[in-house]
């Protein structure tokens, strides 16, 4: 009997002391990471038409979330979401048939969306991203690389920013956009340009990326 109650006391003091480690672990853990967010000001979409029918233009409005830390890409995930009426040529001739049911069809389907389901890093300058790319109600992958700069710390505020780019071909005929096929080429030359910014990285990360060689 008395061997029975060291055993529970014992079990008892072990799931204690589990628990201890575990909640001191997540704490370590969470005092590491930091809230990152998609700079807007910093962020521009471009497209460009290649056949007999050449059009370049660009997205005005999107917004863009992240959920984990940069310093983290393999549990990072970023979102980004993109008003499909906002699409500008400068013609408004062909952005009257970009948002038109040959195209966009904004009125059916406002918005676009892309979300990460696999980010993973080549090298400090390069990631491999993956994701679900959602147009006109039609949802396929996506991959391509991307470009990271060096992180850049203002001396001031301490806020850090990686700015990304990437550019890759979009076949637009897997979102069911075929329309003129003879005057415009079904690939798209799209170009990405953004910038991820936090305020309260750990100052030891800080440290060692300012740290003069």
């Amino acid at each position: 009997m008395h061997l029975m109650q060291t055993t529970i006391r014992n079990q008892r003091k072990y799931r204690m002391l589990a628990a201890s480690v575990f909640l001191a672990f997540s704490v370590a853990q969470a005092a590491l990471a930091a809230d990152w967010q998609i700079d807007p000001s910093q962020t521009h979409f471009h497209f460009k038409t290649r056949g007999l029918i050449q059009t370049e233009g660009s997205f005005s409005r999107f917004s863009g979330a992240i959920k984990g830390d940069v310093f983290d890409p393999a549990h990072l995930e970023l979102t980004f979401m993109i008003q499909a009426d906002s699409a500008s040529t400068g013609s408004s001739m062909t952005d009257g048939m970009l948002k038109g049911s040959s195209f966009f069809n904004v009125e059916k389907y406002p918005e676009m969306t892309f979300k990460t389901t696999q980010i993973t890093q080549v090298d400090p300058a390069h990631s491999m991203v993956q994701g679900e790319l959602t147009m006109v109600g039609i949802t396929k992958p996506l991959a391509f690389k991307v470009n990271l700069s060096t992180p850049w710390v203002d001396p001031n505020t301490h806020t850090m920013t990686i700015k990304i780019s990437t550019s890759f071909l979009l076949n637009r005929n897997q979102w069911g956009m075929s329309s003129y096929g003879s005057f415009v080429n079904k690939n798209i030359e799209v170009q990405v340009d953004s910038a991820m910014v936090s305020s309260n990285v750990d100052p030891t990360v800080i440290a060692k990326l300012t740290v003069k060689p």
